[in-house]
């Protein structure tokens, strides 16, 4: 009985809500509704278990929506709430039924496991005083991850990408031909050592400290090597501002120069046919073309399909050889997903490698 009676009266009180807004409402009080069911929402959407894509995401929605409820009241409206006709009676029930567009949308498309306070007519975890207690060293970590996307999010990271950001295409080739006769000769020779490796990084940088307040994760940045000494060390990437965006070779320097950087290696068996055509795609790649999938890591989506991020390339390598030992579509994959989703433990730890003190040297963790 009690589980109903909190959501009856909340609907009693939605109802006399809508019939003073009905009754003595005008365009003002009705846009003044909007805006409280904007910021409503979004401390809502910013306390809710999501990811921080989501919450932008849902932030963003909520905001436009909340634009078009002033701008059509202000304008179509306004002028039609003094008819005291038919007319009149309608603009004011289309007036309250707009209050209700945001809360749809939650429900409709951003409903996860907490139904309330949207879900009126149904059941609703109640909030208790000894709840609250026990969930503030969740509360404090948020605010803790809050304080840290500020300093993630800082004026000279954003310079930084937004410096970067004209370098990229995610729509044409503007790579071409990065990787040298060399480098294929060097990846041919390391053919018959039984395993192809995975260097998965905490680079440190901007774009790397960016994506890792979507993915939640320190390390975002995976790559394969054909040898074990890493000379071979290939991915999407930025190009180091030296090459275009796209499919690029690395060095181990390159990768943890930044302080704080550090590197996980792995290794996977594979046969030398095996490793044969994933150079020769390679190399097919290296021929046409290829472009960093920038839009990609929100949408999930590639325009051609030499256009991956770093996760996605890795994984189609695999995928193409017959290697990938878990199922996910290459445009969703994460760095750490290859670890994580080694659930028959195909992977074997090799090396972690930092760096060493600020200094040029690097400290090396043998398996």
């Amino acid at each position: 009985m009690k589980q109903r009676l909190f959501p009856i009266l909340i609907l009693g009180v939605v109802i006399l809500a809508c019939i003073a807004f009905y009754f003595g409402g005008g365009y003002t009080e009705y846009n003044l509704a909007y805006i409280f069911s904007f910021v409503f929402l979004l401390f809502y959407a910013l306390f809710s278990a999501s990811t921080i894509l989501e919450k932008i995401v849902q932030i963003i929605i909520y905001a436009l929506v909340m634009v078009v409820q002033i701008l059509f009241n202000t304008l179509v409206l306004r002028s039609l709430f003094e008819d005291n006709g038919i007319i009149g009676c309608l603009c004011r029930l289309l007036g309250i039924l707009f209050i209700f567009i945001p809360i749809i949308i939650k429900q409709i498309f951003f409903y996860r496991r907490n139904g309330f306070p949207f879900c009126v007519l149904g059941e609703y975890p109640a909030l208790t005083y000894s709840e609250l207690l026990s969930n503030k060293n969740e509360i404090a970590s948020k605010i803790e991850k809050l304080k840290s996307t500020g300093q993630v999010l800082s004026k000279a990271h954003l310079q930084e990408i937004l410096h970067d950001l004209p370098r990229h295409s995610s729509f044409s080739y503007i790579n071409n031909g990065s990787l040298t006769a060399e480098y294929f000769q060097k990846a041919a020779e390391s053919f018959n050592d039984g395993f192809i490796y995975l260097v998965i990084t905490q680079t440190k940088s901007a774009s790397s400290e960016v994506i890792g307040l979507f993915t939640n994760r320190l390390f975002n940045h995976v790559s394969l090597s054909f040898d074990r000494d890493l000379q071979t060390i290939i991915s999407y990437n930025g190009g180091e501002k030296i090459r275009p965006p796209g499919l690029n070779p690395e060095l181990l320097e390159h990768l943890t120069e930044k302080t704080g950087a550090s590197i996980m290696l792995y290794q996977l068996p594979a046969t030398r046919q095996q490793k044969k055509t994933m150079l020769d795609k390679v190399q097919e790649i290296n021929n046409e073309g290829s472009a960093y999938n920038l839009i990609g890591l929100v949408f999930k989506f590639s325009w051609k399909p030499n256009i991956m991020f770093c996760s996605q390339f890795t994984y189609t390598m695999l995928e193409i050889a017959g290697l990938n030992y878990f199922e996910q579509k290459a445009a969703r994959v994460r760095p750490t997903d290859f670890i994580e989703l080694d659930y028959y433990r195909k992977l074997q730890f090799v090396d972690r490698i930092v760096l060493d003190n600020g200094d040029n040297a690097y400290g090396e963790e043998n398996s």
